[in-house]
């Protein structure tokens, strides 16, 4: 037979489209405003702690109390008041589309357009969205993004977590 073995071709293709692949990723992965707005807005939405990690010293050193904190038990609250546990009120983003204006170098406005749906437990969101089951709400934003120590932080009163 031919010795002619078309394996190491094929080898070395996937080799390198796999190099390639890990380059891409990487790259992909870099510090922008419009990345850190998603990011802040998925915590945000499914109740997680994590929020904090985005948002300015601004807000996360204003007065006594902790921002992410109280926002977290008035949601909590306000679950127990329809009588539902709090994780009821946890929201999965979709169908997100951001919008990003420089105001200057460390200064920028991200307007974030997507919709939420209830996100109780994994398999819920996943049976909600493939049979269209639940209600969307849209969400349309402008969040104002700092660059802070080298990473984007959401400032000022982003979907009203200050306040209540």
């Amino acid at each position: 037979m031919g010795g002619n073995s078309k394996f190491p071709v094929i080898g070395a293709v996937i080799v390198v489209a796999f190099i390639l692949q890990i380059i891409l990723v990487m790259a992909d992965h870099h510090e922008s405003p419009g990345m850190a707005a998603v990011e802040f807005s998925k915590a945000y939405f499914k109740l997680d702690e994590a929020m904090e990690e985005r948002l300015c010293r601004e807000i996360t050193e204003e007065g006594d109390s902790d921002v992410v904190s109280d926002y977290l038990k008035r949601v909590a609250d306000q679950a127990e008041s329809e009588g539902f546990d709090a994780s009821w009120m946890k929201m999965s983003l979709s169908h997100i589309e951001t919008e990003t204006q420089m105001v200057d170098d460390n200064v920028a406005e991200v307007r974030i357009n997507c919709t939420r749906r209830r996100a109780v437990n994994p398999v819920f969101a996943l049976v909600a969205k493939l049979f269209s089951l639940g209600e969307t709400h849209n969400v349309d934003e402008t969040l104002t993004l700092v660059k802070e120590d080298g990473l984007w932080k959401v400032c000022g009163e982003p979907f009203g977590l200050v306040g209540g």
